[in-house]
């Protein structure tokens, strides 16, 4: 049966004026319609998991979730797209071993490594998930979430390490997630680790929002963070 690219503008038009979608209009002229490919994920995926909240940590970093509804059905991805190869695979076993799907996982023409699990169910569940439900969760929960957020968008910085007398290192996280930021913080002064925030306008493709940066200093909080988050 013929696709939407297939038909004029007016013809699809005027087959959603008469019978509300294309599907409609192709169960009506006896043609068989297209259905986007559904993957259920499995039961246990709708249970908070320490998996569960790597990957939630994860996407409210670096990771995207996208939905798609049309004619046709509904269809969803989460997508991580980095430059190290060790994270994106770390985070293609988590991704399988929480959602039970398999996900793609590739190399593109940017240089950047991609994993892309598609799965409109994963996606709705990241998506409705509420973050200040995270403070409820046991602590081990919330480290697994942290240690998502962190290693896609945070990291840890050293100066002068050969140089002890004027060596620096911390570890740092920015988002524009004020909400976030805030949950963050939270859980930090839960850990009593000691912390610093500070705020800019984020530079690039002429953004207005603010940057906010949550950083580690003193080195005692560092291996307090590495001890319990990793």
């Amino acid at each position: 049966s013929p696709s939407k690219s297939e038909l004029s503008q007016a013809l699809y038009g005027a087959c959603n004026w008469h019978f509300g979608n294309m599907n409609n209009a192709k169960k009506a002229a006896g043609l068989e319609t297209q259905k986007m490919k559904y993957n259920p994920i499995k039961k246990s995926a709708y249970k908070i998991s320490k998996e569960f909240a790597y990957v939630l940590g994860v996407v409210y970093g670096d990771g995207s979730v996208y939905i798609i509804e049309n004619d046709h059905g509904s269809c969803g991805k989460i997508q991580l797209k980095v430059r190290e190869s060790d994270f994106a695979l770390y985070f293609r076993k988590i991704l399988e071993k929480w959602s039970g799907l398999n996900a793609r996982y590739f190399f593109d023409n940017n240089y950047f490594y991609n994993v892309i699990l598609s799965s409109v169910d994963a996606c709705r569940i990241i998506k409705n998930f509420n973050l200040n439900k995270i403070l409820k969760w046991k602590k081990e929960l919330q480290y697994e979430f942290l240690k998502g957020l962190f290693d896609s968008d945070g990291g840890i910085i050293g100066h002068n390490l050969n140089n002890r007398k004027y060596a620096k290192r911390w570890i740092h996280f920015s988002n524009n997630n004020l909400t976030l930021i805030k949950l963050v913080k939270r859980i930090f002064e839960k850990m009593q680790i000691k912390y610093s925030i500070n705020r800019r306008i984020k530079s690039g493709f002429g953004s207005k929002k603010w940057q906010y940066q949550i950083q580690i200093y003193n080195l005692k909080d560092i291996f307090k963070y590495y001890k319990n988050i990793g």
